[in-house]
């Protein structure tokens, strides 16, 4: 099977020859795109000269089109169905719209807030307004409508479309998303499941001190907290669980999926009811 990076290489090179001619003078444009736990190998055909401002361009990724590869897909089809999409325009009254809602001033009602893991996203977060919060970064993004599923996270550039300072935008990110999505708890086998509702971040619920707080009434104990992924997280009393037994079964558990794209922390967290306090759990934590 041919590697991921000649297969890059034989997009540069055979792309064109799939297209009309019209294409032949445009550019191969590559760009790195930092998304949450990945990075994105992106490419699209620049036209000669100045591209229309605002105008949508076909960009497609490069890993995208090389699962279908590994899948057992042969390397013209997938060339073939890349310059298939490189050709696709919209009509234009959805051009226009399109248009019309980038001149628009984001809406801050639809300001959320979610927790990622610092480390892995670092590069993302060069642009990204946050706060460190252990060993994660809470950052806002806008929802489009309720469980639509199409986020965008808020960077420096939207951040002055805004006309928010940073304290501003995180601070209505979290009021709105404990408003419109607050923190549940639900009953589980080794203990309880917590998550904010309806929230694409529901692991946010980690900032939800009084959630905490009823849980570990709720157990009488203290609490572990293992993050499962951006969307939940585990809750245990630590009179029932050996602190050993608790790390070394998330850490095989992270194991599994190094690479989950809903991953948030290879850590667990440790509530202490009586401090309220939430630290990372160690050997050396005291309980």
């Amino acid at each position: 099977m041919i590697s991921y990076e000649r297969f890059k290489k034989a997009v540069r090179e055979g792309l064109k020859n799939y297209l009309p001619g019209e294409y032949a003078d445009h550019q191969l444009v590559e760009t790195k795109v930092y998304k949450i736990n990945r990075c994105v190998d992106t490419f699209r055909l620049q036209p000669p000269g100045p591209a229309p401002a605002g105008r949508p361009m076909p960009t497609l990724n490069y890993q995208d089109l090389y699962r279908s590869i590994v899948g057992g897909a042969k390397l013209e089809a997938v060339l073939c169905s890349a310059a298939q999409a490189m050709q696709y325009t919209l009509p234009p009254e959805i051009e226009e719209s399109c248009m019309l809602i980038q001149e628009e001033r984001p809406d801050k009602k639809a300001l959320r807030m979610g927790l990622i893991n610092r480390k892995r996203n670092r590069q993302l977060l060069k642009t990204v307004p946050h706060r460190d919060f252990l060993d994660l970064a809470a950052i806002a993004y806008l929802e489009e409508g309720p469980g639509s599923g199409y986020l965008c996270v808020v960077t420096d550039v939207i951040l002055e479309e805004l006309d928010m300072t940073e304290e501003e935008l995180l601070k209505t990110a979290c009021d709105n998303t404990f408003r419109e999505t607050p923190g549940v708890l639900e009953q589980s086998r080794l203990g309880m499941n917590a998550w904010c509702e309806g929230s694409t971040f529901g692991a946010v619920a980690l900032l939800d001190k009084e959630m905490l707080r009823e849980a570990a009434a709720e157990m009488d104990s203290d609490i572990y907290v293992l993050p499962d992924s951006l969307q939940l997280l585990f809750l245990i009393a630590v009179k029932s669980v050996p602190r050993g037994v608790v790390l070394e079964a998330h850490r095989r558990a992270m194991l599994l999926e190094p690479d989950a794209p809903d991953y948030l922390s290879e850590n667990v967290y440790y509530y202490d009811r009586k401090k309220d306090e939430l630290t990372v759990l160690t050997e050396r934590t005291v309980s």
